[in-house]
Order: structure tokens, then sequence, then C-alpha cells
């Protein structure tokens, strides 16, 4: 046991207490280890080691205060002074900085897998003027023991908040060497959130909301109920390699209004394993090149541009104009709108058809010869034409003489002064190619 020589002035309580007198200033202990009060600029009081010769005290502990606030320091000196409640101060020959170790055990059978190995605690009083004794912690940090043996034990570390007042801080942040977990909102700003492996969300046993201003990007799939973005362009797929087929599936309950907002469609859920899948062109689908597999409804709000061909198997209702620049094929053609003169009804009716890209004029004319509309003269052959005449009134012998300059001459056969007749003139187009009836 080391000895301790006791100057006069140094007062022992019944409690174990020790007072140090203005005039006091150590107590030293017979391995060369003093406690010591200092009264000179630090009031502090400081546990060391005076050194001989050119050897530097070792400074151990060092205790004062400021403004009410304690103050203990690990390393500094009675003229260092520290600003914040705890810090350590250390310097050595290595490339390891100050290590702070939380050490438990059981006493009996030792660590056991579920053990808090150390724990960090978050507290603050935070009562008022009438409750001043209202305190609770609001968050903590601790080391969860995982795994143990004989050799050794791994484990996990946990962070910990409070979700209301008067309950104890709940997991929220667990980091893990096999998959860390985030129980709440993750916020990344500056800098990228770079994930070499699986990035999963789990808020309220689902998969939680990912939302980005700036890229995502992903070498492997992107598993999420909301997928939301202002691009969601062919730059959004990754070039596939080897047999990988890149694509996003929405499966039902799981389409987000936001995203269809952008895209300029609206989802009517239907009961199939994939209601909606984006691939890249020519890995997907029921055929090699669809880019788009959508089952069940869809309603396009606003323009929509298709650079390659469309294919639909079912029925298509469209209330407004269609407008082609190329060719309109169907098995057969008709118009269809309310019936004008019965209630509740439909009028449906058939178009003509024929071997050609024809078109016709007609009108009614109380003399030998008709102008054509200026068109005509551009856009019809006029070796394939047909003229038919029906006379107005009475017999009369008409016939059809010629076109010529974009006039139509009529005939005769007696030498009568009034006539009056209808006329029709059909033909085939001159401005597409002439209809191929066998392909």
């Amino acid at each position: 046991m080391p000895s301790i020589r006791i100057q006069p002035n140094i007062s022992f309580y019944s409690s174990s207490g020790l007072t140090f007198n203005p005039n006091i200033d150590s107590i030293i202990s017979g391995s060369g280890y003093r406690l010591e009060a200092f009264d000179t600029g630090s009031n502090s009081l400081i546990i060391y080691k005076k050194n001989s010769g050119s050897i530097n005290p070792e400074y151990l502990l060092n205790i004062s205060g400021s403004s009410l606030e304690p103050r203990i320091g690990f390393g500094f000196g009675p003229t260092e002074k520290f600003n914040n409640s705890f810090e350590i101060k250390s310097s050595k020959n290595s490339t390891a900085g100050t290590e702070l170790s939380l050490k438990s055990s059981r006493l009996t059978t030792g660590g056991d897998v579920g053990d808090t190995a150390g724990k960090l605690n978050f507290v603050i009083a935070s009562g008022s003027f009438i409750k001043g004794d209202i305190s609770g912690s609001i968050a903590d940090i601790k080391s969860i023991v995982t795994s143990i043996d004989n050799e050794g034990a791994t484990g996990d570390l946990v962070f910990s908040t409070a979700q209301s007042t008067k309950t104890a801080p709940v997991e929220t942040f667990r980091v893990s060497r096999n998959g860390s977990t985030i129980q709440s909102s993750l916020q990344v700003e500056g800098s990228n959130l770079t994930v070499d492996n699986n990035l999963i969300s789990n808020g309220n046993n689902q998969m939680g909301l990912i939302t980005a201003s700036g890229d995502i990007s992903s070498s492997g799939n992107i598993y999420g109920a909301n997928l939301i973005g202002n691009n969601l362009g062919t730059t959004f797929f990754p070039s596939s390699e080897g047999n990988v087929s890149n694509e996003i599936s929405f499966f039902n309950n799981s389409i987000d209004s936001n995203l269809l907002a952008i895209l300029g469609l609206e989802y009517y859920e239907e009961t199939s394993s994939a209601d909606f899948k984006f691939f890249r062109q020519g890995e997907g689908g029921y055929t090699d090149n669809s880019a788009l597999e959508l089952t069940g409804s869809l309603l396009v709000k606003g323009n929509t541009t298709l650079n390659g061909s469309l294919t639909i198997t079912g029925s298509q209702l469209i209330t407004d104009d269609i407008t082609s620049d190329g060719t309109i094929r169907a098995r057969v053609k008709s118009f269809d709108i309310p019936h004008p003169t019965r209630k509740n009804k439909r009028l449906v009716y058939g178009a003509l058809e024929g071997p050609e890209h024809g078109i016709y004029c007609r009108g009614e004319s109380k003399e030998l010869k008709t102008l054509l509309p200026p068109e005509w003269r551009a856009m019809v052959n006029i070796k394939g034409i047909t003229v038919q005449i029906t006379p107005i009134g009475e017999w009369q012998p008409l016939y059809f003489k010629k076109l010529h300059s974009n006039w139509l001459y009529f005939g005769c056969g007696d030498n009568r002064e009034n006539v009056h007749f209808y006329w029709e003139i059909k033909g085939e187009r001159t401005d597409v190619p002439s209809l191929e009836t066998v392909q």
C-alpha cells in the first residue's frame, strides 16, 4: 500500500470527505503520483506524476469548472485549458488516435448474445419552473452483441432516438457488417450516396420512399413501391451484359400516382403478376422488340409521341381526331354517331371500298360544261376517270365529251337550248402510289 504524507490543514470527515485548505498544495503517494490542487490561474485539481530530470510530468486527470459546469480533462496540465465538459488529449508515436473503451461482462457467465457491450446515453433536463424534475433520455448509442464464442464476439452499432416525450429511445439506425438498416428517412446533401451492395428501406414494414434531386445509378436492380424522377428516359436503363435483362416492374398496388403523373399516365388496377413494365428495347415483353409492357387499362392525358410501330390487340376508344401522315388500314371502316331520329340509338354506316385510292366530285349543271376544283388537275389520273349523268325533269340525250383544262364538257343528242342534269366524276389519286390489292 503506498504511503501518503499528510501535511497540516488537511481535514478528513466521517463521510470520507477530503478538504484542501489554501495553504495545502498536494498529497503525494509513494509511487510518485500526486493529487495536487492549483488555485492560481487554473483553479483545478490534478492527478499527475512529477518525473525527475528532463522528463516532463505525466498528467493524468484534471478537474476544473466554469459557469457551474464541471470540466474533466485527461492529459491536460495545470496551465492548459480545455473548453468542453469532457476532453481527452494524448500524444503517441502511432497512427492510432485516442481510444475510449467501454468494457462490460456478466459476472458469472461472461457476455452473451443480446448483451449491450457499452452505451452512450444523451439526457436533457427539459422541465419548466413548475416541474423542474422532468428529464428523459432523448437518444443513445449502444453496441449490441450478435454472436459470441470462446475466441471473441461480433456486434452491431445501434443509434436510437425518442419518438415522443415520456418514451424511451427506440432503434432508428443500425450499422451491421452484413447489412445496415434505417428505420426513418435518410437525407443526403452535397455529396453522392454510394451503395456497393443492396439498399433496402423498411419503413412501417413496407418499402419506404427514396427521393433524389439528382441521379440514381445502379448496376443492379432498383426495387420500390415508389420511383419518382423528372427524367425516366432511355438513360435510366444501364447497358445489358450477357443474358441479363434490365427492367422496371410495377406490381399490383405498387404504381405511384406521382410517377404516372410525370409520365402523363393514369393507372387502373388490374390483377396480374406484373401490371406495368419498362424494358430496354428488345429485352422483354411478348415480342423481341417490346420496350413497354402494360397489363390493364391505360389513360393518356396530353400528347403522346411514338417513334416506332404500335401494335394493339384490344379495342380502342378515341374521342377526338386522328391524324396520320401514313396509311390507315382496317378490316372494315365505318362511322358511328348518335342516331339523328331514334332516341338512345346509334347510326353506323360502312365505308364504300374499291381496288384503288379513288376520289370523286359531283354537282348540278344547267349548261354543257362545268369547272372542277383546281386540285383535281394535280391529283387525278385523267386517263382513268368515269363520269355519270342524271337528267333532271325529263329525258335528255346527254353524254360526256371530254375533260380539258379542269373543265368537264358535255354534249346533247338534239338541239334543245335548255339542259338540266346532275353529274358525278370519279378518278384515281396520283399523289400516292397505286393500291396493291394483293399483298
